[in-house]
């Protein structure tokens, strides 16, 4: 009932904080008091040493699964019940385990969580010298306290009851129910061994990735609803971003637009005022005799030059070098014009023109572009 109850809260809820589903394991130790009406012995030899270990699986807040290890020493009745002795069992069982606290309102940070649980398991009573060997059922049920440590660690304080077989302390008897009122013959017979057990459970998930939780507190209407409004709000959010990015995408085209109008219309004007550049320049850059480096008389014609490239940015120019043919050998007059062109090719590229622009050529004193010697020593320079 508790389980179903726990499915029906967790199916009306709306998701509030953050649960992780995942392992834990408790080891615990104390005292069980095994129990016989016809026991004459004083109570208190009734009790003997306990332990328990516990694996268990939380599938939400409220529910959870636990395979349970239980033993080892247990009191029972020698000698017709005039005695005590003791004896080693070992159970086996698995148990419902429900977080009572997390039914109403689930905080993964409460400081005490009691929890209840319910389950069955096997048992069996080791041959002793007075008894043989017995394996039976059991029904557990119980209370239990956990109280959290720190994100990994909890203390556990859990008190049990193990419903057992009759013949669990090895008497089959025919047990009076309340002698000295009712004088029933006990219907059932069993044994209870009681057990108060104190621990600590360790979180094996913990740092896991969280999944949301649900928080019974609201009901699957309103978190319909809440659900439904959340969804039209992003809807509203988003279609006011695009919106927004529209326009924003708008104004910047208008300004593309404005900005390139006013630089065209700059650039009209500025075509208007400045003078018609001459379709092509010609310059012929003089040398000293079997020289090659630049004089400063000539400096003026260089500037020139990169002055019309500089405004006419599609035009190219080519460099022609020349030699004297009445002085020197043919082969220093080749090397001599090639020389000559380059070095005006380097004021050229110097001053930022590319050289992709720049076209090179020498002819030594093959030809000669004047009759007078000292107007071969030259480097003509025409654009197109």
């Amino acid at each position: 009932m508790i389980a179903a109850l726990a499915l029906v809260f967790s199916a009306q809820a709306q998701v509030k904080s953050e649960f992780n589903p995942g392992w834990n394991l408790t080891v615990q130790g104390g005292v069980n008091y095994t129990s016989s009406n016809r026991w004459a012995i004083d109570h208190w030899h009734h009790f003997t040493s306990n332990g328990q270990v516990a694996l268990g699986y939380k599938f939400s807040p409220v529910f959870g699964l636990r395979g349970v290890w239980t033993g080892p020493i247990a009191a029972f009745p020698t000698n017709e019940g005039k005695d005590m002795g003791t004896m080693h069992y070992l159970q086996l069982g698995a148990d419902a385990v429900f977080d009572l606290l997390n039914i109403f309102n689930y905080n993964p940070t409460r400081f005490i969580s009691p929890y209840a649980f319910l389950g069955a398991a096997g048992n069996y009573r080791f041959e002793t010298t007075d008894a043989k060997g017995f394996f039976g059922p059991a029904v557990r049920a119980g209370l239990g306290f956990a109280f959290r440590l720190d994100d990994v660690a909890k203390l556990v304080i859990e008190l049990n009851d193990n419903a057992l077989s009759n013949k669990f302390n090895t008497l089959d008897d025919n047990e009076i129910f309340a002698a000295d009122v009712l004088n029933w013959k006990r219907p059932f017979k069993w044994d209870d061994n009681f057990s108060a057990l104190v621990g600590l459970q360790f979180d094996l998930s913990s740092g896991r990735t969280s999944r949301p939780i649900v928080d019974p507190g609201y009901s699957a209407p309103i978190v319909e609803a809440e659900a439904e409004a959340a969804r039209l709000a992003a809807e509203r959010a988003a279609a006011e971003r695009a919106a927004a990015e529209r326009a924003a995408a708008e104004r910047a085209a208008a300004e593309r637009a404005a900005a390139e109008r006013a630089a065209a219309e700059a650039a009209a004007r500025a075509a208007q005022q400045r003078p018609a550049a001459p379709a092509s320049i010609t310059e012929s850059v003089y040398f000293d005799l079997n020289k090659s480096v630049l004089k400063a008389d000539q400096q003026s014609k260089i500037d020139n030059l990169i002055s019309y490239l500089r405004q006419n940015p599609t035009a190219n120019v080519t460099i022609t070098g020349y030699a004297d043919k009445a002085t020197g050998t043919a082969s220093r007059n080749m090397t001599l014009s090639e020389q000559r062109a380059n070095v005006v090719k380097k004021a050229l590229t110097d001053a930022g023109i590319s050289a992709s622009r720049i076209t090179t050529e020498y002819y030594g004193d093959t030809q000669q572009v004047s009759a007078v010697p000292e107007m071969n020593r030259v480097a003509v320079c025409v654009t197109k």
